[in-house]
């Protein structure tokens, strides 16, 4: 009997190495299931190609990740559509994606495609606003270089709502009864760099962020300076504005500012040939006396006081010109050469005006 025990006993131990063997056998396969398909997904996710070829996408807003992949695939960017969905989904990305225009290449792997796509890493368009230029300018620039509308952007620069919208994170900047009807003057002039397909709105906000941030980085004391000349920060930025459109010369913009703030302070008429030629919307070679009695709020050789609004987008230089006005002179005469003549009274202007006949 105890015989027949210790042959059941090794069966027993037998019968059990040969689950542990099938164990083994069936983790080995699976661990090489996984790795072979662990391989076969690196694959699908590398680059298509070696070959560096820029190709030009663009994707809609609000695409997924399904309507993505069609475009990838078809422009020949990737290997597998249900891969890059796959892809997409494990890192969390679905919610991340955005639209635009995108420069990608076959040589870029999945993984490099997506952080292009989830990190706005668009085409990118270099665009020159120059100094002193108008709304009706800045919009035509970005009409050809980002083709945005020329008509919405200017419409939107003028849509109470919308400004509203904008001006409303700046309110620390503009005193409570100051009423911004314009965002003229307020898109700040530099080179800026946007994507392609970017929208209007875009485009506007930031132009006015970076006017903002540039005086509070430029002209911190502007506050102190403002209440000193007994200014809103509108007249600051209209007054700015003239003086940009006036001055040749940097050196000039204060002797320039110094002349309106005097007349100003005098009761005259700022009486500024560059608010006639904004009413007009380009520059004359010679102004008439018939130009200078248009009936507008701009026309300041008629109406008292400032204009309406700016009319155009000032420079930091005219900007602390306006702040920092110089000398007691009422009048100025154009040489010729983009300096000028500075007079202090009617008399010493009219003979200006008889030496350069």
């Amino acid at each position: 009997m105890r015989h027949s025990r210790k042959k059941k006993s090794g069966r027993k131990r037998i019968g059990k190495k040969k689950i542990n063997n099938y164990s083994l056998y069936f983790l080995l396969i699976v661990s090489l299931i996984f790795f072979i398909g662990f391989l076969f997904y690196l694959d699908l996710t590398a680059p298509k190609s070696k070959i560096r070829r820029d190709i030009e996408v663009y994707i809609p807003e609000g695409s997924s990740a399904y309507k993505i992949a069609d475009i990838l695939f078809d422009n020949g960017l990737i290997k597998s559509k249900k891969i890059f969905i796959v892809t997409t989904k494990l890192l969390g990305k679905e919610k991340e994606l955005k639209s635009g225009y995108y420069l990608l290449s076959p040589s870029y792997s999945i993984f490099d495609i997506l952080d292009a796509i989830t990190q706005g890493k668009g085409v990118r368009v270099k665009v020159t606003i120059p100094e002193g230029s108008s709304l009706k300018d800045i919009a035509n620039i970005l009409s050809e270089k980002l083709n945005l509308s020329v008509e919405r952007f200017i419409k939107l620069c003028n849509d109470k709502d919308f400004i509203n919208s904008v001006i409303r994170d700046y309110k620390d900047f503009l005193g409570s009864h100051e009423d911004i009807k314009t965002l003229e003057g307020y898109l700040f002039s530099s080179t800026y760099y946007f994507n392609k397909g970017v929208k209007e709105e875009d485009v506007i906000r930031f132009l006015v962020k970076s006017f903002f941030y540039q005086v509070r980085n430029n002209i911190p004391e502007y506050k102190d300076r403002l209440k000193a000349l007994n200014l809103s920060f509108k007249d600051w930025i209209i007054l700015a504005s003239i003086v940009e459109k006036e001055a040749k010369v940097n050196e000039e913009k204060p002797l320039i500012a110094g002349v309106f703030i005097n007349r100003l302070r005098k009761g005259y008429k700022l009486q500024s040939c560059a608010t006639v030629e904004y009413i007009y919307g380009f520059k004359k070679p010679v102004l008439l006396y018939k130009d200078l009695e248009v009936d507008s709020p701009y026309n300041t050789y008629i109406y008292y006081g400032l204009p309406p609004s700016p009319i155009c987008s000032p420079s930091l230089e005219s900007l602390k010109a306006v702040l920092y006005p110089q000398g007691d002179y009422l009048f100025f005469v154009a040489k010729g050469d983009g300096t000028h003549f500075f007079t202090k009274t009617y008399e010493e202007h009219l003979k200006v005006q008889g030496m350069k006949k």
